[in-house]
């Protein structure tokens, strides 16, 4: 049971952590949302009440990042505070120890990995799922919806296409890179097998059979050498095309744009039956070999990306107390500073992810034993 003391602590603490994740996730979720619908939602194609549900989508993935930072900007804020204003002096004077100072923040820090876990592991994927899903939906239902100026578009398999502008169904400086041969067999190597140019063309869609059709003026074609297509002193054919008609089939890329699911994107539970399967072979391809090292590599980043919460926690207390200040603005800039080179150790060890004898899915717990061991070692310094 907490004492008096303790609960004054948590609650200094948990007030500020709470502020700074409502402001961090409206952050992250506004940034995702302006990137992805705000054009769409300028030019009337998205209406009001459908970003907003999009926007619900995103708070789950935002919260994800944002909680580790919050809760350690919460712990600067609050025992900045106490220690700028001499109340943990009081505290000790009294023979309050700095371990009994810790005590509910370190709690509250287990409580909240807790949920995080659960928001990492399961409301943030599924979100995502239901976002994509959302999107594909909306994809079928006007395909122009996604075709944003000066942008790629790589959801059509076999095919890279860029649109420089576009009003209406008119296309300007349009580019399509396909991988397909002859046959409209996809190139193993992902090499481009041909090149189309226009300066500019029509675009409509075929509800029937769910087939955008560009239909190009001027057209530019651009053919590879059949046998080795990256061999431009071979069979290589440039040339002008009077009329044709490219037809992409939506159903597909709708198709892929709802089912491609990375590991990012599956629940914990669904990355321990994909790990259970796949371990239970006895031999394995090298795709499933590379698809089981992603799995294991996302269990344990589920399960790191928690326990952030707690190591960063654990790095905030002596800091706090050791500074003494109590100006938001210079503890929330440590707070976003410690955040960053924590996430900065992360992408350094994400590096070898692709290397299975470094053990990626263990090093990746490696900023979490880091800032936990130096905030219990500064901790011990100042008792």
């Amino acid at each position: 049971m907490l004492s008096r003391i303790q609960r004054y602590v948590f609650k200094e603490v948990f007030l500020a952590a709470f502020l700074a994740l409502v402001i961090l996730v409206f952050i992250l979720s506004a940034g995702n949302a302006m990137r992805d619908q705000l054009l769409q939602f300028m030019e009337g194609q998205f209406n009001f009440k459908f970003v907003v549900e999009l926007f619900g989508l995103l708070l789950p993935y935002a919260l994800k990042f944002a909680l580790p930072p919050a809760v350690l900007t919460g712990v600067l804020l609050g025992l900045g505070r106490l220690s700028a204003d001499t109340e943990i002096t009081a505290m000790r004077a009294t023979g309050f120890s700095l371990k009994h100072v810790a005590i509910p923040i370190i709690l509250m820090s287990m409580v909240l990995a807790a949920g995080a876990y659960y928001v990492t592991g399961f409301a943030a994927p599924e979100a995502r799922t239901r976002y994509k899903q959302k999107l594909a939906k909306t994809a079928m239902e006007n395909p122009l919806f996604f075709f944003k100026p000066q942008s790629f578009v790589t959801d059509f398999p076999g095919h890279l296409l860029y649109i420089g502008d576009y009003d209406g169904e008119n296309l300007r400086d349009f580019w399509v890179w396909s991988t397909m041969d002859s046959s409209s067999r996809v190139d193993e190597k992902g090499r481009i097998r041909q090149i189309l140019r226009f300066d500019s063309g029509t675009i409509r869609y075929e509800e029937d059979t769910q087939t955008l059709i560009l239909e190009p003026q001027n057209l530019r074609v651009e053919v590879n050498d059949r046998d080795d297509p990256e061999f431009f002193q071979g069979n290589y054919h440039p040339g002008m095309a009077a009329s044709t008609t490219l037809r992409l089939s939506l159903g597909e890329r709708g198709e892929v744009l709802s089912s491609r699911r990375k590991a990012s994107m599956l629940t914990a539970t669904e990355l321990m039956e994909i790990e259970k399967d796949l371990s239970s072979k006895p031999t394995l391809s090298d795709q499933e070999k590379r698809r089981l090292l992603s799995v294991q590599l996302e269990i344990q980043n589920q399960a790191s990306m928690a326990c952030s919460v707690i190591a960063l926690a654990m790095m905030g207390v002596p800091l706090a107390i050791k500074r003494g200040r109590r100006e938001t603005m210079i503890n929330a800039v440590w707070a976003v500073g410690l955040a960053m080179g924590y996430y900065l150790l992360s992408i350094c060890v994400g590096l070898v992810e692709d290397k299975p004898e470094y053990k990626p899915e263990w090093l990746i717990w490696l900023p979490n034993l880091l800032f936990f061991v130096v905030g219990f070692i500064q901790l011990k310094r100042i008792e």
